[in-house]
């Protein structure tokens, strides 16, 4: 019993943040971390093979980036091209995974 009102829980969590991401951050989808906040409750819950500390640094790296991305945005956004703009972060992202 306790794991379905976990389960159903986070799935009103996982679809407020949704709502909220997607109409607060300029029409952006973060469904992919909305996952990882699921299986955090997996792992707050005692399910095995599920790490507290492993989705907490993904999540927290995801809230990094979205602000660091936000603000290199705010502050260099204001001229170049679209296409330029794509070509930077693919290339920044291509660094970082690498």
């Amino acid at each position: 019993m306790r794991l379905v009102l976990v389960l159903i829980t986070l799935t009103v969590v996982s679809g407020l943040i949704d709502a909220v991401s997607y109409l607060g951050l300029g029409r952006v989808f973060t469904a992919n971390m909305t996952g990882n906040v699921v299986v955090l409750g997996f792992a707050a819950a005692g399910a095995p093979g599920f790490s507290v500390p492993r989705t907490a640094t993904s999540l927290c790296c995801f809230l990094l980036g979205a602000v660091a991305g936000g603000r290199v945005a705010a502050r260099f956004g204001g001229g170049g091209s679209r296409r330029r703009w794509a070509r930077l972060t693919l290339a920044a992202e291509a660094v970082l995974v690498g």
